[in-house]
């Protein structure tokens, strides 16, 4: 028998870690995770590695498989028709509005996970990215102190709760394993969809080829992130007034306008000017 490579095992691991998840839930749950992945079996390949990648970049690898996310999908475009069927019947709704409603449930089930998986992708993004310079600067520290660089990651990412402890813990098995260190960064920066960490990954391979001490870069590229993170909230923030127009135009203004005119048209009606007006 040929022996499986350490990528292929972890495969197994997230498998069989999905399942213990289901197992030890409630028995309705597990049972409509069980159907899901069932239906999920006659996804496409192509199809089932697109929201394999998504549930990675999730980080929910190990938790969720692609066939129960596809499964879902189905059971949506299913479930939620015969709910809103259900509704309209209650009230007797018109034929249109009634098909109008069940398109509308059956396109809002099939598309809804997606929606959630993309949800949880950009929220971690964004925790990577929040978390990335006070790590950086703590990376730097130890190195300063005498750790490798391996060593400092293994000693900050145990103690840094979040994904961006579980990224680098993921980087340091690949790295065991035989992965070089440029191909396991990068994948942290493929997971995280993260520029930042691709910028990191790029630097540490410079610094590694060419013998530029690293704590030196790593300083460096924690100034240059959190320089990148202020100029952000300054561009957020000059956007601000134009995000806060709307709400002034449809609910600030027509109280305003109330709160000044109503009291004049209530005294002119009581004085009769609006009469001698002819209103």
């Amino acid at each position: 028998m040929l022996r499986k490579n350490p990528l292929e095992r972890l495969t197994e691991i997230e498998g069989l870690g999905a399942g213990r998840r289901t197992s030890s839930g409630g028995y309705a749950s597990s049972l409509m995770v069980r159907l899901a992945r069932a239906i999920g079996r006659f996804a496409p390949a192509h199809y089932r590695s697109r929201l394999r990648t998504l549930i990675h970049k999730a980080g929910l690898a190990g938790r969720v498989r692609p066939e129960e996310i596809f499964g879902l999908k189905l059971m949506g475009a299913l479930i939620l028709p015969l709910v809103a069927l259900y509704f309209c019947a209650i009230f007797k709704l018109p034929t249109t509005q009634t098909v109008i409603f069940l398109g509308l449930a059956g396109v809002s089930g099939y598309i809804a996970p997606d929606f959630w998986l993309s949800h949880q992708v950009s929220k971690r993004r964004r925790l990577v990215s929040r978390h990335l310079p006070d790590f950086i600067d703590l990376l730097a520290t130890c190195v300063e102190a005498g750790l490798g660089l391996d060593a400092a990651i293994d000693r900050i990412s145990r103690r840094f709760p979040g994904p961006l402890g579980e990224e680098f813990q993921r980087y340091l098995w690949e790295v065991q394993i035989g992965r070089p260190r440029s191909v396991a960064l990068m994948g942290i920066a493929e997971r995280t969809n993260c520029d930042d960490i691709r910028i990191l990954a790029a630097s540490l391979t410079q610094a590694e080829l060419f013998g530029i001490p690293i704590a030196n870069v790593l300083r460096a590229q924690a100034e240059a992130l959190r320089e990148r993170r202020f100029q952000q909230a300054r561009e957020r923030a000059r956007r601000a007034p134009l995000l806060m127009l709307p709400a002034l135009v449809f609910c600030f203004l027509p109280v305003i306008f109330l709160l000044l005119f109503v009291p004049l048209l209530i005294r002119a009606r009581q004085s009769g000017l609006l009469q001698f007006l002819g209103f």
